[in-house]
């Protein structure tokens, strides 16, 4: 019989079952090579799946993050995802109080939690400071780029490359009904990855669908293997950092990203900016997360 290893799944940026974005989590993967990781991924097909290992010595766990397509240095949904599991699921002691030390290929990362009557009630990562990186002046080209009206793009604010660890083409549109139409060009993509990486595009207006909400987005990285992400916590902070950066917003207390209604599976990232000295000084991001069982799948040879 061939040998398999388990796993947990667990969906990410929601309270509510079969929303946010599915994580699979496979814990005591110290076996595994990348290329094992790899194929495990692609045959689960989704955003990103979790390999769990021994980590160093200031650490409480190893996480080893892939795409479909690619392995990841870090990521928002997976580190949320594993810390809910870590906290919740498996009931582990971290090193310190009310924080997780995630080892991971960007560095050790660090998450934040609360604890109420016993239960974890809040998670909150931080992401590494921001880098802003290349403006795209070409709006008719970004516009071609999502399929939309070079009008739609919001005049006042730039398309911009801002990264938290991975980087993101931010896209200000002026209104839901436009990121709600968009559809990103695959073709147009590939060129323009030939001359600058990014991690995915990440379109935002400031109309929701919730009120309560402040932007609603969709983000694109096909080149990794995700067509379209339900949520993205790893292009939140970068689109928090723009926000704060072009006082779109006052992100000082915590503020919710919608993601994922277009594919039917709504998400709430939140998000929060800490200054010091009238710079940015912590990037956070988090969110709620929903166990919805577990599996087994063959390792491959």
């Amino acid at each position: 019989m061939a040998n398999t290893i388990k796993f947990q799944l667990i969906d990410v940026f929601t309270s509510e079952p079969f929303g946010g974005n599915p994580l699979a989590i496979f814990d005591h993967a110290d076996g595994l090579s990348a290329d094992q990781m790899l194929k495990i991924a692609k045959e689960l097909n989704l955003s990103e799946s979790v390999f769990l290992k021994k980590p160093s010595a200031e650490a409480d766990v190893k996480m080893r993050i892939f795409t479909p397509g690619m392995e990841l240095p870090t990521a928002g949904h997976p580190t949320i995802g594993t810390s809910f599991y870590l906290l919740k699921e498996k009931g582990i002691d971290p090193k310190k109080e009310n924080e997780l030390l995630l080892e991971q290929n960007i560095g050790n990362l660090k998450v934040q939690y609360e604890k109420k009557k016993g239960k974890i009630s809040k998670i909150l990562m931080e992401q590494p400071l921001p880098k802003f990186e290349q403006t795209f002046k070409d709006k008719k080209l970004v516009a071609s780029l999502i399929s939309i009206d070079e009008d739609d793009i919001e005049e006042d604010y730039p398309c911009r490359i801002v990264n938290c660890g991975n980087p993101f083409l931010i896209i200000p549109i002026r209104s839901l009904e436009a990121v709600q139409n968009l559809k990103l060009n695959n073709e147009l993509f590939s060129e323009i990855l030939d001359e600058i990486f990014v991690t995915g595009v990440m379109a935002f207006t400031m109309e929701t669908q919730n009120p309560n909400h402040l932007t609603h987005s969709r983000m694109f990285a096909p080149h990794i293997g995700v067509a379209e992400d339900p949520a993205t916590g790893s292009a939140h902070g970068p689109l928090a950092c723009y926000l704060h950066n072009y006082n779109m917003a006052d992100l000082s207390e915590l503020a919710i990203g919608e993601q994922g209604y277009e594919l039917g599976r709504p998400s709430q990232v939140k998000m929060k900016i800490a200054q010091e000295e009238g710079k940015i000084s912590k990037v956070m991001v988090g969110g709620s997360c929903v166990h919805m069982g577990h599996g087994e799948i063959r390792i491959p040879e």
